[in-house]
């Protein structure tokens, strides 16, 4: 018999994994400074500032993981901007909101940031300078300064929630609406990726909330009700993506679905197949029920160290997600038998030397950001809003 992999190997690689599960941070982390701006959960507005700058730098990096896997990453402008092929081109509905959700971003990182801006901007230096022309003239720090930011924050929080799960949901459609992959043609691929990225991007905020506030931060500390907040806040999350994993997992079942779903279950993700470890052990076990199991414990959702972990452990079963989903969909063949193996070379445009450059930009997007807008609670402002609402 001819195994696939002497015939055929997958189109998308590294990249295209990359590019969902940093879209996915974005919308995550957007959910949860969105608790904060637009439900008005007080115990998120600890970590509203750091959610934005996440999701900020997420969005940013995003775009370059398809450039990577183009081959004319140069021609990125005229192609997406420039040519008409709206509405008609995936790429094309992408790089619309793509863009508004940039612009967006860009008015949250301003009203969040504007009283931290006005302070820094009396200082001297290069960021004082920087920060004194991102004031735009507005230097009024009062308490109605401040409710008309939070309103402005609210309205733009309505407006990014819908327009999030629209950035990362449309990839999700994308996939689910390739008839040409069996494991593909899912209906919930779309709910499955919004729920993932809601997990992916609480675990994120949980990581830079506990590293970010415990070692760099000089006027902040960890508050353990809000890591309280975050892991319940989490277990719901854990619990909706366990729920759609299972509706998911009915396709492998052959009273309800087609011979072809069927039989690509078998060989790719079902036990004995080419990812099954990948699919049952990293994604499900260790990267959905171990965590979920440990949050149910106050103690755990209220200890650093063990949320540090629980966050690692959540964001390597996402990531294994949007692997065994790329990969896997692409691991059977066209044109010959068996499965096809992948293997991800270490140097090219689609090496893992590549993947880590990207993730090694998001930090150093994270860390310019935080050193441009900061990323810490302002106590001025917190004060200020606490007077009010006496």
């Amino acid at each position: 018999m001819l195994e696939g992999q002497f015939l055929e190997t997958p189109i998308w690689g590294l990249p295209i994994v990359i590019y969902p599960f940093l879209s996915g941070l974005m919308a995550g982390a957007f959910v949860i400074d969105s608790l904060s701006h637009l439900f008005g959960f007080k115990k998120f507005d600890p970590v509203a500032k750091l959610a934005a700058t996440v999701s900020f730098a997420m969005v940013l990096l995003a775009a370059f993981a398809p450039l990577v896997d183009a081959l004319q990453p140069s021609r990125a402008v005229w192609e997406l901007y420039v040519r008409d092929h709206f509405p008609y081109s995936p790429l094309g509905v992408f790089i619309v909101i793509w863009t508004l959700y940039v612009i967006l971003m860009l008015f949250e990182m301003y009203f969040d940031y504007r009283v931290d801006i006005v302070e820094r901007s009396k200082q001297g230096g290069l960021r004082g300078a920087i920060s004194k022309f991102l004031t735009f003239g507005r230097l009024e720090v009062s308490q109605e300064s401040i409710k008309k930011d939070k309103k402005a924050l609210f309205i733009i929080s309505a407006i990014g929630v819908p327009l999030a799960f629209a950035f990362h949901g449309y990839i999700g459609f994308v996939f689910g609406a390739i008839k040409a992959r069996a494991l593909w043609t899912s209906s919930v691929m779309m709910l499955m990726f919004i729920t993932s990225a809601i997990v992916s991007g609480a675990a994120t905020v949980i990581f830079f909330y506990i590293i970010g506030y415990s070692f760099y931060s000089k006027k902040n500390k960890v508050n353990l009700e809000t890591l309280n907040a975050l892991g319940i806040f989490t277990i719901f999350a854990i619990l909706l993506d366990l729920f759609l994993d299972v509706v998911e997992k009915l396709y492998s079942v052959r009273a309800y679905t087609g011979a072809e779903e069927f039989h690509g279950w078998e060989l790719v993700y079902n036990w004995g197949g080419a990812l099954s470890v990948n699919y049952h052990i990293y994604q499900i076990l260790i990267g959905l029920i171990v965590p979920l199991v440990f949050l149910l414990f106050k103690k755990v959702r209220q200890s650093k160290f063990l949320m540090l972990i629980i966050a690692i452990l959540i964001n390597f079963g996402v990531w294994e997600m949007r692997y065994n989903t790329v990969i896997g969909g692409q691991l059977l063949p066209k044109i010959s038998q068996g499965t096809i193996i992948f293997h991800a070379p270490w140097l090219g445009f689609d090496g893992i030397l590549s993947g880590i450059g990207l993730f090694c930009l998001g930090l150093v997007l994270f860390f310019v950001l935080s050193w441009l807008f900061g990323w810490e609670d302002n106590p001025k402002a917190q004060s200020l809003d606490s007077n009010e609402n006496k």
